[in-house]
């Protein structure tokens, strides 16, 4: 390395903090490690301070265009500084740890909590009291989501949320005995000890164990009857679940424009006028919505009004084709009468496609 006095370019690592060095060199290809915010790369030219060494650096302060002195620190009474410092980062280590097995536990939204609450209650009423949730609550949604029956979306609240508490009382409980533990350590020797207890030990043994398994419907519980009040969840269940499904097919061919549905109308009316004249805008009819869309898409009056008719006969299609399968859905919806049935019709309705062809670019609306 370059003697200390001798006026050349460094590069110094320091502390983002408290301007602490950590470290210097004059290797050009330095490179700091790709992990961590902690420190700062400064470039320096000139001489550095006389008696600065790496074995020292530590006590030097470097703001990107001075060193300062700061001298060694004044130990405090009866505190080893070291292991004071080893404590604390195990400290850390041990919150990485935790959070890291608690983390897949916690909502992934903002106010998740409330609606894990809420639903959680839901869950509990319908299964301790048989209380018959809210055609607008969260349960009807999320089983119809997941294609589950209500009661057994219910459970898998309930499960999760048992879960959670499990995975709580023994990761706090493992918290505050590493805690104590690394507060009452005296020696290097048991801090390492510690560490190695950290790194190999506490996130597999506790990723295990709080795995959680997917909840199915067993069997015994798809030939089941379920009584009247249940039933009648269910069949509401799978009428959101066709809904949904009936609208997510139409939806393609809705304008998100308010009122659009009006000029589409009136735009077909010119467009039927125009092909009867033969392509020609008839005198006195007030074309300018047709004559406006020719022109967006460089078209010739006669292709334009065309391509409008079809749009509008290719929509009443999907409209028509969609509505045929709600009605048989809807009557088959009436006529389940177990689990098994409940499953069968919400498979059938997810599987929901149109006959029809899908929309062309000019079907697309925004």
């Amino acid at each position: 390395m370059t003697p200390a006095f001798v006026e050349t370019d460094w590069l110094v690592v320091s502390q983002v903090k408290s301007y602490r060095v950590v470290y210097f060199t004059d290797d050009p290809d330095y490179v700091p490690p790709g992990q961590g915010d902690w420190y700062y790369v400064s470039p320096f030219r000139g001489s550095l301070p006389k008696g600065m060494t790496l074995r020292n650096c530590w006590r030097w302060r470097f703001n990107g265009h001075e060193f300062v002195d700061a001298g060694a620190a004044k130990p405090r009474q009866g505190v080893d500084p070291l292991l004071e410092n080893n404590k604390d980062a195990l400290r850390t280590l041990l919150r990485e740890k935790i959070d890291t097995v608690r983390r897949p536990y916690a909502p992934s939204s903002v106010l998740g909590e409330q609606v894990r609450e809420e639903k959680l209650q839901e869950a509990r009423e319908l299964i301790e009291q048989g209380m018959q949730p809210s055609s607008g609550g969260y349960l009807l949604a999320a089983a119809a989501a997941r294609r589950c029956t209500v009661r057994e979306m219910a459970q898998r609240v309930v499960d999760a949320h048992e879960a959670q508490a499990r995975m709580l009382r023994e990761t706090e409980a493992l918290r505050e005995s590493l805690t104590v533990s690394i507060d009452e350590a005296r020696t290097q020797t048991e801090l390492i000890d510690l560490r190695a207890r950290l790194l190999e030990e506490v996130a597999p043994e506790l990723n295990a164990r709080f795995a959680v398994q997917p909840s199915h419907t067993t069997p015994r519980t798809i030939v089941a009857v379920p009584a009247a009040d249940e039933l009648a969840r269910e069949q509401l269940r799978l009428r959101i679940q066709l809904r949904e499904r009936v609208n997510g097919l139409r939806r393609p061919y809705v304008s998100h424009y308010l009122l659009d549905d009006l000029v589409l109308k009136h735009r077909a009316r010119i467009a039927q006028a125009v092909l009867a004249a033969g392509g020609a805008m008839p005198p006195g009819l007030d074309g300018a919505t047709l004559l406006s869309y020719a022109a967006a898409r460089k078209q010739p009056l006669a292709e334009a009004a065309q391509d409008i008719l079809s749009e509008m006969d290719e929509a009443a299609q999907v409209l028509l084709e969609t509505e045929a399968s709600k009605d048989a859905f809807l009557s088959r919806i009436a006529g389940v009468a177990t689990f098994k049935d409940i499953e069968h019709v919400s498979a059938a309705i997810a599987k929901l496609e149109l006959k029809a062809s899908e929309p062309g670019k000019e079907g697309q609306r925004s």
